[in-house]
């Protein structure tokens, strides 16, 4: 990633990150130094503009001597760009934090979409890829688009609205926190990712079902990239593997728009080690001048910071930590589970039992999305083609009957 090609170097993207993150303190720049803004944290210490909330820097150190008694930190170096050796001058000393994994899939050393399946998968995984894509077709109404350049703002915000909803959702099944979700970040993304998709520096890519959003991306651009910052699917289509097919819609306008890289970005994930071609590292600098003790001391201390959180992590303390902060959020209590019996059944009960329902209009029922969802993978019909009743009943258990052709599905809520 050329600096001068970044989107986290872009002149829209540090001043939103300002305005919401350190409006009251002042940008520095420093000759020493080329790619990277700083803000004045505490004591002698500068972190660079954008702080974690990039995905990737790059810089270069000049022979000047503007750094004198000061330590430096920046986020998310990435040294795999690196092309050449950064020769310090003699004073200048760097502390390198190994923080994330990062993955990547080189396009270029691809024809086209089926080649990188081809070479990337076995012939078993490709099938299940298809049968997913194609279940999903087949089921729903199902299209794509990606906003890259232009998007009307009225569509551009409801597309934040359901990001944010299918988030929680999502988030809410894992009972864990998720740091974009927070106030402070979510409103700089909705400002910033704006500007950034008519700069064509960000896009979003969409995929609907007719005119409901099921998976969304957030990206960024780089000339010849294209790096996955946000990604979330609705997890009532999870049977149809979405977050998969998603990732193959995306990857193949990658190939049709002639890109070199698809960049999953930071955090671990199976998909993305499954679906990548070079494993990196995020790495935090620490620069600082070699002749000032309190510059040592500083950096050291720092690096000693970064790199107790490693190891804090490596043995899966956030998780844990993020669990607990959303208990403490949500005040989970432990409660007795609704029971949930799903049977299969012969024939449909007497008509004047049943109750026809619409779950697209009536959202009282959208808790039973999901089920309708299962049932259609398993029946391969279009959504349309589903009858789905409330049978009308005295006791207290709520029971529907899902039904196409001659497969009947009962499901039973037992309190």
């Amino acid at each position: 990633m050329k600096t001068k090609n970044s989107p986290f170097s872009a002149n829209i993207f540090q001043i939103i990150w300002i305005k919401h993150f350190i409006s009251n303190k002042s940008v520095n720049t420093f000759k020493f130094i080329d790619g990277v803004n700083f803000y004045k944290s505490r004591f002698s210490l500068f972190v660079n503009v954008g702080k974690n909330l990039t995905k990737g820097n790059t810089y270069k150190i000049n022979n000047y001597n503007d750094y004198k008694n000061n330590t430096f930190i920046i986020y998310d170096v990435l040294p795999h760009l690196r092309k050449e050796p950064n020769n310090l001058p003699e004073n200048i000393g760097v502390l390198k934090s190994i923080q994330y994994p990062g993955y990547l899939i080189h396009l270029d050393k691809f024809k086209n979409i089926d080649d990188y399946l081809l070479n990337t998968f076995s012939k078993n995984t490709r099938m299940k890829m298809r049968k997913f894509t194609k279940r999903l077709d087949e089921c729903f109404e199902i299209s794509t688009k990606m906003f890259f350049g232009n998007i009307d703002k009225t569509e551009y915000d409801r597309i934040f609205e359901n990001f944010m909803t299918l988030l929680q959702k999502r988030y809410s099944e894992k009972a864990i926190s998720y740091n974009n979700m927070h106030p402070s970040e979510w409103n700089f993304y909705k400002e910033v990712a704006y500007p950034l998709i008519l700069e064509k520096k960000a896009s979003l890519f969409v995929v609907y079902d007719k005119n409901k959003p099921i998976a969304i991306t957030y990206n960024y651009h780089t000339e010849d990239s294209l790096i996955d910052a946000i990604t979330v699917f609705d997890i009532d289509y999870s049977k149809f593997n979405i977050g998969y097919v998603n990732n193959l819609k995306i990857l193949n306008w990658c190939f049709d728009n002639h890109l070199k890289i698809l960049d999953f970005s930071k955090g671990y994930f199976d998909y993305k080690k499954r679906m990548c071609t070079l494993e990196y590292d995020f790495e935090y600098h620490i620069i600082f001048d070699k002749k000032s003790v309190i510059s040592k001391l500083i950096a050291q201390a720092y690096y000693n910071f970064l790199e107790f959180k490693t190891h804090l992590r490596n043995k899966n303390i956030d998780v844990k930590f993020h669990e607990f902060t959303y208990r403490l959020k949500n005040k989970i209590q432990s409660t007795t589970k609704e029971q949930i019996e799903i049977t299969k059944l012969e024939k449909l009960p007497d008509s004047k039992d049943l109750i026809k329902i619409n779950i697209e209009k009536d959202l009282n029922y959208s808790f039973l999305n999901k089920y309708v969802y299962d049932f259609l993978y398993l029946v391969v019909k279009s959504y349309n083609e589903i009858e789905l009743c409330k049978v009308n009943n005295d006791n207290d258990d709520e029971t529907f009957i899902m039904s196409c052709d001659s497969l009947i599905q009962q499901i039973k809520f037992i309190n």
